[in-house]
């Protein structure tokens, strides 16, 4: 038997440097808010809800990050589709991706990139369908539709919910 029977895993990089990128990410989010002008519920709430995540990706503060940038949000005024959320949305979906990641790996620990490729084509194909469906709504028209096209949007409605059973039965 030789020394090199055991698995070899490689350098990887620090899984400390993903901490750094939760604070990146959640610093980000915490200036979105604030370019909106809400600043009482930025610093008081979100502030340390963020810097608990980094401390302990994997406890509830992360969850607490997602639901006051999303509250937040709602609260500020403006158009739905306006800069400020269309910019939150992603760094909310990749705090929570990278959270999850960071949680499941010492802090003192090391992460292989590949490892990472899955998760990142994931955030990637769930962004792409999220500007797909952003486009969708800004082309949606304001006003009230037709009675034909909201009943017409009901059975679509129906049909997917159908197809998404039937999917689930498949398995």
């Amino acid at each position: 038997m030789s020394g090199s029977d055991g698995l070899v895993v490689g350098r990887g990089m620090p899984a400390l440097l993903l901490r750094g990128v939760l604070l990146a990410v959640g610093l980000g989010i915490l200036v979105v808010p604030l370019s909106e002008g809400i600043t009482t519920g930025t610093f008081v709430v979100l502030l340390p809800a963020v810097l608990a995540s980094v401390y302990a990706p994997a406890s509830p503060a992360p969850a607490g990050v997602v639901v006051v940038a999303a509250v937040l949000a709602a609260l500020a005024d403006g158009d739905p589709l306006r800069p400020g959320v269309l910019v939150l949305v992603p760094l909310v979906h990749l705090f929570h991706v990278t959270c999850g990641i960071a949680g499941a790996i010492p802090a003192a620990g090391r992460v292989h990139v590949r490892a990472l490729r899955a998760p990142v084509l994931r955030f990637l194909l769930i962004q792409a369908v999220m500007a797909v469906l952003v486009v969708l709504v800004a082309l949606l028209p304001t006003g009230r539709n037709a009675p034909f096209l909201e009943a017409l949007a009901l059975v679509g409605l129906a049909a997917v919910a159908l197809v998404v059973v039937l999917l689930q039965r498949v398995k």
